[in-house]
């Protein structure tokens, strides 16, 4: 079993390298696309649902705050070119129940590569391509005395697909985003029921606590829509609005756990690496119809 789990992390983590890595493109114009980035942080709150067999048996509800971050670009393998996206979110909320009170730190992080369709109507893209993923994290239950910490650690390796919709209003171009992005295999870390962390950190009981995930015992996905809408007369600012639902349910070692947080948040999106002259970053944008 150790061997198997050892041989799945190595093949995530070949596949990881081609899209961590920055790929060079050559390009006969002076503008280099694969120089340019499209870049946006976002802020804001969200709801969160727990529900940790490890600690507790009841749904913890509460809120907290968000923040989201996101890179995207062309990037070239060969004469091929196509678009590489880094994302990170992160929440630090808690959640209650009656009295009791859980106390929540998630992270996630991101690396997916894109393929582009186009259509007839030149307004829409579908981009569509693999994805790799690291999400961590713990959550904190004071009540507790015996196990009050439960601890998340999973990467997988899964799917992303991003609709992009141009919607002109008036004189500006509203871009309209629905992305989802689902885990499809992967590794996580589980204690066994009723197993404390001295046991495992301790005394070094290390055993059937990494387990092989899959849809069938693990259920991780990320749904975003998103406007992106430009201000101003000159436009020179975009604001993006973002509603995203993220939802990951598991079952490992007979102990079901399950999260889900809302979050609503704002930010302005930013194309960096400009160049000189009368709007050249237009034209090579990932974001460019």
């Amino acid at each position: 079993m150790k061997r198997t789990i050892h041989y799945i992390i190595a093949l995530l983590a070949s596949l990881a390298l081609p899209l961590m890595s920055r790929a060079q493109c050559a390009n006969s114009d002076s503008i280099n696309p694969c120089h340019i980035k499209v870049s946006c942080s976002t802020y804001g709150l969200t709801k969160i649902s727990s529900h940790d067999h490890y600690l507790s048996d009841e749904y913890y509800w509460g809120s907290g705050i968000y923040y989201g971050h996101e890179n995207l670009r062309y990037a070239q393998t060969g004469t091929y070119l196509w678009k590489y996206r880094t994302g990170f979110n992160g929440i630090l909320g808690t959640a209650g129940f009656h009295d009791s009170k859980q106390h929540i730190l998630m992270l996630n992080r991101t690396w997916s590569g894109y393929h582009t369709f186009s259509f007839s109507n030149d307004d829409y893209r579908l981009m569509v391509g693999p994805m790799i993923e690291l999400a961590g994290g713990a959550i904190y239950m004071p009540a507790n005395s015996n196990n009050p910490l439960s601890a998340k650690l999973r990467t997988s390796l899964g799917a992303s697909g991003i609709w992009l919709c141009r919607y002109r209003m008036s004189t500006k171009d509203i871009i309209l985003r629905l992305q989802l992005d689902a885990a499809l295999a992967g590794a996580a870390f589980s204690p066994e029921y009723g197993e404390s962390y001295y046991e495992i950190f301790g005394l070094g009981n290390y055993d059937n606590t990494i387990k092989f995930t899959h849809p069938g015992n693990t259920l991780a996905w990320r749904c975003t829509m998103a406007a992106d809408i430009p201000l101003g007369k000159k436009q020179k600012n975009t604001l993006r609005i973002s509603f995203t639902i993220e939802d990951h349910y598991s079952k490992l070692n007979g102990l079901p756990t399950s999260m889900t947080y809302i979050p609503l948040s704002f930010g302005f999106v930013k194309t960096l690496y400009k160049i000189k002259g009368k709007n050249p970053l237009k034209s090579y944008s990932p974001y460019s119809y």
